[in-house]
């Protein structure tokens, strides 16, 4: 598979300056091939730069063909003449049947590059126009989606006023994508705008399927889902080697209905995690795209990526959390209409609005844990977490590393950096079941914590500051561990700002 011109031109179609003729005139040089897997199709050459032929990606005529290296041969325009050189290849170039280090070209030449041939045309019409040529679709340009860089829409982009247009579209389509949760309206919003943008008939996003063909997914105008096709060396170019792609395509005689009329296309693939997505198609049925709507095509479809995996991933967390929630439905609801529990209810309601620690007392079995959960689903801290810990598990000379943190090497068996309870916990809520069995290390960092000051985790030489809404629970006379000195009274005042009383 290959491609038209150079990343950075803007010009559809490069001609070079024929100087055998009297009066000079512009030509269009080009590569089509006559045997190998996509015969027929044409490659223009840019007589600016050289043109490579081979099997790597970023070569100017990609070939699958497994006798072909890696660069395979140049072609270069010099003073108007077609020249081919090999680039040191493993089984060597023809031209016209006999092997060659470099050779001059002219029109109808033959060219052989591993088992695959090519024939050098030139012409004043446009390649597609060129008569006796079967497939009549044309490569215009492709480019690797992965090394797509930002330079694309630097510092210069403002100095062009057309360019920071386009600059200034992608950030208010990223500003938009940023609020959107549902996948199916990440891919409408970012398709209208490009099809606006582009002015192209029609906007597609196809989906991969298993196979790596790409199906319709959504196509705008919806009448139109019919005009989303691809040839299937374009599908292999799009999937599997992440390449955009640019083509012209003209109707030809005996074409079958399933390929259908479109003058201009462009694909882009959506790529995450070395996997292929889907890909965006913009087709137009008269006229021809421009550069710029192919430079911008390339990081809208970017930006959409990143969009469109993130608005997936949330759906599937929202069905998780979902499924878990219907699983457990009956330890999501306190169950009663009896007086103390309604009384219990309608406490729970007021002491969650407010922004103090609260402390729940109550028997072994009672439900401290549900009580603590309808706290926080009915606090302005609902939609960020809650952490529970069971003090009473924890042993005893591991509960301040478990709750505070600690840092690789702070004591033995600390084998890398551990961030406490507290930490994870942070603008969210934690809930510490049975708080009587806490060290009394642990309640002077707790109660420090409480206060609004800074904790050092184990081993850190660095403060850190969480903001964490504690609720405590336990099923123990915590004022008797007060007057035992096993629990410190300033803490026990700390924590018990509120209190719930779950009755038996």
């Amino acid at each position: 598979m290959g491609h038209y011109i150079g990343k950075d031109s803007h010009l559809r179609g490069r001609k070079s300056r024929s100087t055998h003729a009297a009066d000079a005139i512009d030509v269009y040089s080009f590569l089509v091939m006559v045997a190998g897997a996509r015969a027929g199709t044409q490659f223009v050459l840019d007589p600016s730069r050289q043109n490579r032929i081979g099997r790597g990606l970023d070569c100017d005529v990609i070939l699958t063909d497994p006798l072909s290296s890696r660069v395979h041969a140049i072609l270069v325009c010099q003073e108007g003449e077609w020249w081919i050189r090999d680039a040191g290849s493993r089984n060597g170039t023809a031209v016209n049947g006999q092997k060659i280090d470099e050779a001059r070209l002219i029109d109808g030449s033959l060219v052989r590059v591993g088992s695959t041939e090519f024939e050098f045309r030139q012409s004043a019409a446009r390649p597609s126009d060129v008569g006796g040529i079967d497939h009549a679709q044309t490569l215009i340009s492709d480019r690797s989606v992965l090394l797509e860089q930002p330079r694309e829409f630097g510092l210069e982009a403002l100095r062009d006023s057309e360019r920071a247009h386009d600059f200034l579209t992608l950030h208010q389509l990223s500003v938009k994508l940023l609020g959107c949760t549902e996948p199916d309206a990440v891919v409408r919003i970012s398709l209208e705008l490009l099809r606006e943008r582009t002015r192209a008939s029609v906007a597609g996003f196809l989906w991969a399927s298993d196979d790596g063909q790409l199906k319709p997914k959504l196509v705008i105008p919806e009448d139109a889902a019919g005009k989303v096709q691809l040839s299937g060396e374009l599908t292999e170019m799009v999937t599997r080697q992440g390449k955009a792609i640019w083509v012209d395509n003209q109707q030809v005689e005996n074409t079958t209905r399933s390929l259908a009329h479109y003058a201009d296309a462009i694909c882009v693939p959506l790529l995450s995690e070395g996997r292929t997505l889907g890909a965006i198609h913009l087709y137009l049925e008269k006229g021809r795209f421009r550069q710029a709507d192919f430079d911008v095509a390339i990081p809208l479809a970017n930006i959409l990526t990143v969009a469109l995996v993130r608005a997936r991933r949330e759906v599937m967390l929202e069905a998780e959390q979902q499924r878990l929630a219907d699983k457990a439905a009956l330890s999501n609801e306190l169950i009663g209409n009896s007086r103390p529990m309604l009384e219990l209810k309608s406490r729970i309601t007021r002491v969650a609005r407010a922004t103090g620690c609260v402390l729940i007392r109550g028997e072994s079995g009672v439900g401290k844990e549900l009580v603590a959960r309808a706290v926080h689903r009915a606090s302005a801290r609902s939609d960020r977490p809650m952490l529970s810990v069971n003090c009473a598990a924890i042993p005893r000379d591991l509960m301040e590393s478990q709750l505070f943190g600690h840092k690789k090497g702070s004591f033995t068996g600390a084998d890398a950096d551990h961030a406490g309870l507290f930490q994870q916990a942070h603008t969210g809520m934690l809930f510490l079941d049975e708080v009587g069995e806490m060290t009394l290390d642990g309640q002077a960092k707790l109660l420090r914590i409480l206060e609004g000051h800074p904790f050092l985790p184990l081993g850190a030489t660095k403060e850190v500051s969480v903001d964490v809404r504690v609720v405590a629970a336990t099923n123990r006379d915590l004022r008797e561990f007060v007057r035992e000195g096993r629990f410190r009274e300033d803490l026990y005042y700390r924590l018990s700002v509120f209190e719930l009383y779950i009755p038996p």
